[in-house]
């Protein structure tokens, strides 16, 4: 096992990254702690916390909002849950953000945690202290920013996660990869074969590498008013076609990763080589890497306006986070004109 401190503002958070779930009464008191968790993972889990108070909650994205909040609150005062009440959310990165805003709103903040099931979750929703929901499919425009006191890293849990679903993480640890200077990159393209068949030492060291990277960002700026922004690298776009297609949330931040590679390199800042070196390895583990995938001239508007609506926009355009090599980036400001024109010149030539 290994673990990452992530200390941001007055509070610190421990990843324990290759923890055990069978280890939870060592991190959670029977008399304080109340669970909420999912119907997946209850399903397949609950012999191992079924002594704990436990909320479940339905599953996918569109539970992600107000009305489970709101049942979560009324399960917690029927439960009569206090200030000291522990909640730890277990699960994937829906869990995690609803778990986590529940705990940071409840008598104005209990303490929580978190077992991440996902590695969606592992290497991005749990890290980083970001919490919320969605309103009207808009991602997050709810929340708060707020630690928790560790998160735990199973994975022997990503066995029984689907297909899909764990593509769905292998998508945001690609978008980390293209951020980190420390050698990330490489390490998965050097074992894309092994990571796919989810070997557990190489999903191990990609999850640690991709944390360290993530804490150290984190640590510097917490609250995203400044470098934290590089993580949005594929999400400005992304989020708008997330809603607009009802994407998974990892397949839709590649489209948008590709979709800032071809920026990157019409603004002269990326080679074509390492674009397309980029695109190969979202390709080899089944992920979309071209925008005409999922749109066409007929919906550039409604994508636009998923834009224009997201929550780290402004009245001037969006900040598109782009590459100039791997470990390199840069912030550029787009209007939404330049961004139709970007839109439309990438559908036409077929990317």
């Amino acid at each position: 096992m290994k673990e990452i401190v992530i200390t941001a503002g007055s509070s610190s958070s421990i990843v324990k990254i290759g923890e055990s779930i069978e280890n939870i009464n060592n991190y959670a008191s029977i008399e304080n702690t109340v669970i909420i968790t999912d119907e997946n993972v209850n399903r397949l889990y609950s012999g191992l916390f079924s002594h704990y108070r436990t909320i479940v909650i339905g599953t996918g994205e569109e539970i992600k909002n107000i009305s489970t909040i709101e049942y979560i609150i009324k399960k917690l005062i029927e439960l009569r849950c206090d200030r000291k009440t522990f909640i730890l959310g277990i699960g994937g990165g829906v869990v995690s953000d609803i778990a986590g805003f529940a705990a940071s709103i409840y008598m104005r903040g209990l303490n929580f945690g978190f077992i991440s099931s996902s590695l969606l979750s592992q290497v991005d929703a749990s890290v980083g202290g970001k919490n919320g929901v969605n309103i009207d499919g808009l991602k997050n425009m709810i929340g708060t920013i707020n630690q928790p006191e560790f998160v735990i890293c199973d994975h022997s849990m990503l066995k029984t996660l689907p297909d899909d679903e764990y593509i769905n993480g292998i998508a945001e640890l690609i978008k980390t990869s293209c951020l980190d200077n420390d050698g990330l990159f490489q390490f998965i393209s050097d074992n894309r074969e092994k990571l796919l068949k989810r070997n557990e030492d190489i999903i191990s060291e990609a999850v640690y590498k991709s944390v360290k990277f993530k804490a150290k960002i984190v640590e510097e700026d917490e609250k995203e008013t400044g470098v934290r922004k590089i993580l949005n690298l594929g999400h400005t776009l992304g989020h708008g076609i997330e809603k607009v297609k009802s994407l998974k949330h990892g397949f839709a931040v590649a489209i948008g990763i590709s979709f800032a590679l071809y920026i990157s390199r019409d603004s002269g800042l990326l080679s074509l080589s390492v674009e397309r070196e980029i695109v190969d390895i979202l390709k080899y583990f089944g992920l979309p890497a071209a925008l005409n995938e999922v749109a066409d001239k007929k919906n550039i508007s409604e994508i636009i306006d998923a834009v224009r609506s997201d929550k780290k926009r402004d009245t001037d355009g969006v900040d598109f986070v782009l590459l100039n090599g791997i470990g390199r980036s840069v912030i550029k400001k787009i209007d939404y004109d330049e961004l139709t024109e970007y839109i439309l010149d990438y559908i036409e030539r077929g990317n």
